[in-house]
């Protein structure tokens, strides 16, 4: 009886090897993200920023707190982001110093990387998407920078 049980408990064994190996996976290669132009935004009173053309909808508070340290109210007036080919999603405003590198996750955006522009904030920030990389071009006095998910840098 016991080597019954044991023989059993073998073949059940080796079935659940054999046809978890067997099961087929899908994968998709070289995926490409991107948007090609950015979207510019109006945050709500609360906060929210919606996207029905991309399919997006999120709060900017706290990325106006790491910016402002003020979440009182809502004083991030314009949104600007794009979607890299890799996935991220890059925001910044006007008047602000950084771009936020955001990873999309289920029901949630989480920040990858905190990239600093420089010392003073830009006023007229814009979202270019380049093969390579993200553009990021201050429009009112032409500086250029190239963003990547952990780094910028300016053009000269």
């Amino acid at each position: 009886m016991k080597s019954l049980i044991q023989t059993v408990m073998m073949i059940s064994v080796i079935a659940v090897v054999l046809l978890t190996g067997c099961k087929q996976s899908m994968v998709i290669s070289q995926v490409d993200y991107s948007q090609s132009i950015e979207s510019v935004l109006q945050p709500d009173e609360d906060g929210t920023v919606e996207d029905p053309k991309h399919g997006i909808t999120f709060n900017i508070k706290p990325i106006q707190y790491a910016e402002t340290q003020d979440t009182s109210s809502v004083t991030t007036k314009q949104v600007r982001y794009i979607r890299g080919n890799e996935g991220y999603y890059y925001i910044t405003a006007p008047d602000y110093k950084n771009v936020y590198v955001m990873a999309p996750e289920k029901g949630k955006l989480v920040l990858k990387e905190t990239l600093k522009i420089g010392d003073k904030a830009i006023a007229e920030p814009a979202f270019n998407q380049r093969n390579t990389h993200i553009q990021l071009v201050n429009r009112s006095t032409g500086d250029v920078w190239k963003v990547h998910e952990e780094s910028i840098e300016k053009e000269e």
